[in-house]
């Protein structure tokens, strides 16, 4: 008789141009692909998608006063750092010998990521912590606590150790 193959996990993990959240990456592959440095075996049968999240280019309000080319010269600078962004998540994860798939949504992060893990039914959304303290979280808002709040998933939450 044949044994039925599992489908495995969807496995997202959001990356942007901090070092916490690539940390997360490499964090995330080691301790969820490969516990304790052992391929496991579901691993052969997770996806993982490298999720970054491009705050959208403000066509309102003070954004008003840019030229057209000021604003194109924003894109482009913008797709430029979700290029560098994604390829350096797409280095760290060949290193380790796994294979992701690299995805780009258009968005506040907040929003963004928590719509694209429930449209992608991800069993586990990865998220970095960047530290920040209580007062500077509640005035710029905090990604990873926003997620772990409103995501319809189980959310990971990967500290850095200090050095």
């Amino acid at each position: 008789m044949e044994e039925e193959k599992s489908e495995g996990r969807i496995i997202m993990i959001a990356v942007d141009e901090g070092e916490e959240s690539m940390y997360a990456l490499g964090w995330a592959i080691d301790n969820l692909l490969y516990p304790g440095g052992n391929k496991g075996e579901s691993a052969e049968y997770d996806r993982v998608v490298v999720l970054h999240a491009e705050n959208q280019v403000a066509l309102s309000g003070q954004a008003m006063a840019f030229t057209p080319h000021v604003l194109e010269v924003l894109e482009r600078r913008q797709k430029l750092n979700t290029e560098r962004v994604l390829a350096t998540a797409k280095a760290i994860s060949e290193q380790r010998n796994v294979n992701v798939e690299t995805k780009m949504v258009t968005g506040d992060a907040r929003y963004a990521l928590c719509e694209a893990a429930e449209k992608m039914k991800v069993n586990l959304l990865v998220v970095g912590s960047r530290g920040h303290g209580a007062i500077r979280r509640a005035v710029m808002g905090s990604v990873s606590n926003y997620c772990a709040h409103h995501a319809k998933c189980p959310v990971l939450i990967v500290k850095k150790p200090n050095q």
